[in-house]
């Protein structure tokens, strides 16, 4: 136990210290959301001096854009179920690396939403009555405590199944499925209650019609889930680029140069280079003396020097490799630039999955250092996976990649795409409701839409998430959205009309106007803006570390048996 803590914290420690290690992009960027969080937290310390005064609020308006950029976050957060039911339960390998990507943006959400949480305290320092066990929750006739508690588990639930991956990968473990798996299930239904509870606390105030609608519950979850995968949508593409390297000027001379000036050196196998094998790579013991010799007779060793290329994106050659000594880095070829997918070292095998799929090779590897590879045919793979011990290290080392691929991009469109038809028809029913019946409830809804005695702060504001939505629906539909650089703006159009949709045109108007028929119209405070930037440039801080560690151990570059030249190699910076 003790040396399992102690190795826990050294790679927390390592992944700490890469944190710290990026170019001047990572440098620029990270510098810049500092500073923006250096402003909110300045404009928070006058708000705690002065109160909630700083702020656009009142007695009239008690919920502003706090809350709005809440109940925004905490649909972004929910939408992480969105790329773990595909991945876990209909085995979608589209989005299996890019699964995690999902559960840290949603740590990151409800981190943002615990801080908008307590920035709208008028008295943040009564915050601990939240806790459970140790505040007064009121628990359960309080609407507000379940939300604490779903938040929170939620929180805990994603903290963990990421942590405990991300560790596995680390020591080239496999993940005990008995740790994560169940936690995965649960999460997925938390998830849809942390959104669904968010709801019930504006359905649950009876004083303010305008939120009183069985409605509200699932437009909560269609909005979340067309915008949060429109986020991650946006968060991949520019985490495929900011990890990708070399122009393609250096990347002919890089590949192609190499191996036309210094040919790789082959010879037969021999029971030497097998037992090698099975020293680095203990499973490989199960496989019998005799079965070993019987499969010499396919079997080459390839000698390789630092840049020489082991295989090649493209090539429809059908064998499989696994490292004897050195190491090796498979790189991806997208749009004239190399992205690292895999680092194989010493037992780790590459190349596997387009050999046994018959499919052309996805990546080009290319030798790190001084390497030993043992080149397996196809049909010799699929003898060796007969072995049980063997097949089970094999099909999970094949899940040990990281390829963000426009396939994957175009499922999250797919969900994007129905996600934003119900919510259009959902919203278009909510409006339906409202003008048809005519009665006096609807004060809130003509206020909103159409303006309310010479009120009308909000009528820009909803109509300009309307034409979002509308325009966005349009082009998800249209062939044209396939184009990622349309669909970055469809994804675009997407997140600002429904931060706007369920912000500005589901907070504001239930207070306006009030029980009393009074108009007190709302607008943030440049205080209160500085502190919404802050906020969000701290989430965006977070998700970026998050990121930076997560990002190098997916590759393989970032692992125990490595860890002491990752740093001063530098790899992965984002």
């Amino acid at each position: 136990m003790i040396r399992a803590t102690r190795n826990y914290l050294v790679f927390l420690g390592r992944c700490g210290r890469i944190a710290f290690v990026g170019d001047w992009r990572y440098y620029s960027w990270m510098g810049l959301l500092t500073v923006v969080c250096l402003l909110g937290l300045n404009a928070y310390c006058k708000q705690f001096v002065h109160g909630l005064i700083t702020t656009g609020m009142s007695d009239e308006v008690s919920w502003g854009v706090y809350i709005a950029n809440f109940t925004f976050l905490v649909g972004v957060a929910a939408a992480a179920v969105m790329m773990v039911i595909p991945v876990y339960i209909y085995n979608n390998e589209e989005l299996h690396d890019l699964v995690i990507f999902g559960e840290l943006l949603a740590v990151a959400a409800i981190i943002m939403c615990l801080l908008f949480v307590t920035v709208d305290l008028g008295r943040p320092d009564r915050f601990w009555h939240l806790i459970p066990g140790l505040g007064q929750l009121n628990f359960p006739a309080s609407m507000l405590s379940w939300d604490v508690i779903v938040l929170n588990g939620y929180l805990l639930l994603n903290v963990h199944i990421c942590g405990y991956l991300l560790y596995c990968r680390y020591q080239k473990k496999m993940p005990g499925k008995w740790f994560y798996v169940p936690f995965v299930f649960i999460a997925i239904v938390w998830a849809i209650s942390i959104h669904t509870v968010t709801a019930f606390l504006y359905v649950g105030l009876g004083g303010r019609p305008f939120w009183n609608a069985s409605i509200v519950g699932p437009r909560f979850l269609a909005s979340a889930f067309t915008a949060g995968p429109a986020l991650m949508i946006l968060a991949i593409q520019i985490v495929r680029r900011v990890t990708a390297s070399a122009p393609q000027s250096e990347l002919t001379q890089g590949l192609q140069g190499e191996t036309t000036a210094r040919p790789i050196n082959k010879r037969p196998a021999t029971l030497d280079d097998l037992n090698l094998l099975a020293r680095h790579l203990p499973q490989f013991a199960s496989v019998s003396g005799e079965a070993r010799r019987a499969i010499l007779a396919g079997v080459m060793v390839v000698e390789a020097n630092p840049g020489d290329v082991l295989l090649r994106q493209g090539a429809t050659d059908r064998e499989a490799f696994f490292v004897l000594k050195g190491k090796v880095v498979v790189k991806r070829e997208e749009g004239g630039r190399l992205r690292v997918t895999r680092s194989a070292g010493s037992g780790e095998q590459f190349g596997e999955v387009s050999a046994l799929a018959g499919t052309p090779r996805m990546a080009t590897a290319i030798a790190e250092e001084t390497t030993q590879v043992l080149r397996v045919p196809a049909d010799v793979l699929r003898r060796l996976m007969k072995h049980p011990e063997l097949n089970k290290i094999i099909r999970a080392r094949m899940a040990e990649r990281l390829m963000i691929t426009d396939r994957a991009l175009m499922t999250l469109r797919g969900i994007v795409q129905v996600s934003m038809l119900i919510n259009v028809f959902l919203l278009a029913n909510e409006v339906f409701k409202e003008f048809y019946s005519g009665n006096l409830h609807v004060a809130s809804s003509k206020y909103l839409y159409l303006g309310l005695h010479g009120y009308h702060a909000l009528v820009p504001w909803i109509w300009t998430a309307i034409a979002f939505n509308l325009i966005a629906m349009v082009l998800l539909v249209l062939p044209v959205s396939r184009s990622l650089r349309w669909l970055n703006l469809t994804c675009v159009l997407c997140i600002v009309g429904i931060w706007i949709e369920k912000g500005m045109g589901l907070v504001i108007p239930g207070f306006i106007p009030t029980p009393l028929g009074e108009m007190m119209e709302y607008s943030p405070s440049l205080n209160e803006t500085l502190i919404c930037f802050g906020i969000w440039a701290f989430g965006l801080l977070c998700y970026t570390i998050f990121l930076r560690m997560s990002v190098p151990i997916l590759q393989g570059r970032l692992s125990k048996a490595n860890e002491s030249q990752a740093v001063s190699r530098g790899v992965g910076n984002a």
